[in-house]
């Protein structure tokens, strides 16, 4: 299949963080300046509020980074089109 590249979505909860544990979690996942956490360290995607595209090759950062917070996840395998 030419032309697509593994890759996961990530759905994941933060309901169980108290307010300030997700301030800080978004500080990890997106930086305080909107751009210096896992998002642009790892060239994910954030497609909405909690749901990542991330290349197959940066999963197992992301599956352990959701696994440190304690979130719930779901984790789907899809090929992307590599534009």
């Amino acid at each position: 299949m030419t032309g697509f590249i593994p890759a996961c979505v990530f759905q994941y909860s933060t309901e169980h963080l108290v307010k300030k544990d997700k301030v800080r979690f978004y500080y990890a996942l997106k930086g305080r300046d909107g751009r210096s956490g896992i998002v642009k360290n790892l060239s994910i995607e954030h497609l909405g509020n909690t749901v990542l595209l991330v290349s197959e090759q940066n999963a197992p950062d992301v599956d352990d980074f959701l696994n440190f917070w304690k979130c719930k996840f779901n984790k789907r395998d899809f090929l992307v089109k590599n534009d």
